[in-house]
């Protein structure tokens, strides 16, 4: 086990440009209870990196290819 040092935390605004999002949709996720794990230091919100990223690669939707050949059916 490893001990966090002060780099494995990132700040909102470090976190909000990670994923191309403002810091107020960072904040209404955590008013909604939606968007990835926090802590709270005080009155300073910082997330955990690597849960961060975790959460996000736990949110990827693969797509389905169709089971269609691509041909479509002559209509008369």
């Amino acid at each position: 086990m490893t001990l966090d040092t002060l780099e494995d935390w990132m700040d909102e605004d470090e976190a909000a440009a990670s994923v191309r999002k403002t810091i107020r949709t960072l904040r209404d996720w955590r008013k909604r209870g939606e968007g990835p794990p926090y802590t709270r230091f005080g009155r300073t919100v910082r997330y955990h990196r690597p849960t961060f990223v975790e959460f996000f690669k736990a949110s990827q939707i693969q797509p389905v290819r169709s089971r269609r050949s691509g041909k479509r059916k002559q209509t008369r």
